[in-house]
């Protein structure tokens, strides 16, 4: 009998298992608690050949809906405002070249189903114009994308999000001939902070 019943726990567990790992698996969306978001950096670094310029930065905007599907380029959301504090600046000056809204698109994510870890987005239509040694350079062709990666606490809540190694590039699109023909948009893991819009609460993504 106690063999019989072990067995028959045994089986139980194995299918609650099987039965969460097809629910993930399946899961064709994800689902932010809300749509509008912050994300502020302390210092986020243009790198180039000839100079590496540092400002304080904060973006705004919002998703189109609290339901992301996972198809990846998928436009899903747009930055509606971008401030960048020039009287924080280092090594020169930086401001936004183009109005917003610049566009949001879904790449992809990482981690093991059910637990995300990071999810990925592709910031696209930017401009900003860099200030050095009397030279502008304006950055952020047509075809520019830089994916920024949103990084998820152990509950599925966003606590930075930082541009991606590699994939982090922006090219000349306007200057002189000192302008650097491209350069890099670069954070740190600690910097970033990711809030819903206009308050210090985070935002949480789940699998639905």
């Amino acid at each position: 009998m106690r063999i019989t019943i072990r067995a028959s726990l045994t089986a139980l567990i194995a299918a609650m298992l099987l039965a969460s790992a097809l629910s993930a698996a399946s899961a064709r969306n994800l689902s932010v608690s809300n749509n509008m978001f912050r994300a502020t950096w302390s210092r986020m670094e243009f790198q180039s050949s000839l100079v590496t310029v540092r400002c304080q930065v904060t973006i705004e905007g919002s998703m189109h809906s609290r339901t992301i599907p996972k198809i990846s380029g998928l436009l899903i959301g747009s930055v509606t405002r971008i401030d960048i504090k020039e009287a924080s600046c280092t090594g020169g000056t930086a401001r936004p070249d183009r109005p917003p809204p610049w566009h949001v698109t879904y790449e992809g994510f990482t981690g093991s189903l059910p637990t995300i870890a990071t999810v990925r987005f592709l910031a696209q239509r930017f401009q900003f114009a860099i200030a050095s040694m009397g030279v502008t350079c304006k950055y952020g062709n047509a075809t520019d994308t830089v994916t920024n990666t949103l990084i998820l606490n152990a509950s599925g809540e966003a606590t930075n999000i930082l541009p991606l190694t590699g994939r982090n590039i922006a090219n000349l699109l306007e200057g002189g001939g000192l302008c650097p023909a491209a350069g890099t948009m670069v954070s740190t893991t600690e910097d970033g902070r990711v809030t819903l819009l206009n308050s210090t609460t985070r935002i949480r993504v789940t699998l639905i």
